[in-house]
């Protein structure tokens, strides 16, 4: 991931190849991505969920921040929100995805589902602590957000911090994040769009 370059231009191009949406219409129209690296590794950030847009001047903006786009090993093997085992969002573009409002029972500012069947993924139930990422595709997840892990301790682990939401590491990174998308909000409507890649979409960018 550290030798993973990304431009404005560059994710535009990868966006646009899947067949997606990709926002330009005007200054602070955001465009909200996760680039996830691969399966094999498990409760590490080894993914990039960032925010691309143009600002008030049209410059190109692309910020990338280190983050996982997984659940965590304690929900994967330790515990299951839901009988059918714990979510693992697919590869995607999901529009009018998310609001601004808070996460779960730590009531800190984060991006909010909007509703149900906002998001299609696998399952894993079978506690083994690896990736399933087959079988059946689920679209009855809720309270998937964008969101940071603690605004209190620095967090070298998934662990706990995601049961299949898209997670930025660093607390003031993910500060950054959201005020530019709740700049976006002022001016191009309060629900925000999400597409998540793979990093192999970007072999021929």
């Amino acid at each position: 991931m550290e030798k993973f370059g990304l431009s404005y231009q560059r994710l535009k191009k990868t966006v646009e190849s899947k067949g997606y949406k990709f926002f330009e219409n005007g200054a602070f129209d955001v465009n909200i991505f996760g680039v996830r690296f691969g399966y094999d590794v498990v409760n590490e950030f080894n993914d990039i969920v960032g925010v691309a847009y143009k600002d008030e001047f049209g410059n190109e903006v692309c910020l990338a921040f280190k983050a996982t786009t997984k659940p965590g090993l304690y929900w994967l093997k330790n515990k299951l929100m839901n009988k059918q085992g714990t979510f693992i969002m697919m590869p995607g573009q999901y529009r009018s995805c998310w609001y601004a409002g808070l996460h779960g029972k730590t009531r800190y500012p984060a991006l909010r589902q909007n509703g149900k069947n906002q998001f299609k993924g696998w399952r894993d139930n079978d506690s083994d602590g690896k990736f399933d990422v087959d079988g059946p595709i689920y679209s009855d997840a809720m309270y998937v957000n964008g969101h940071t892990t603690s605004f209190k301790n620095d967090i070298d682990k998934v662990g706990p911090y995601s049961a299949g939401c898209q997670v930025i590491q660093d607390s003031e990174e993910f500060k950054a994040w959201l005020a530019v998308i709740y700049r976006s909000m002022e001016s191009h409507g309060d629900k925000v769009s999400y597409t998540l890649l793979e990093s192999k979409d970007f072999e021929n960018g």
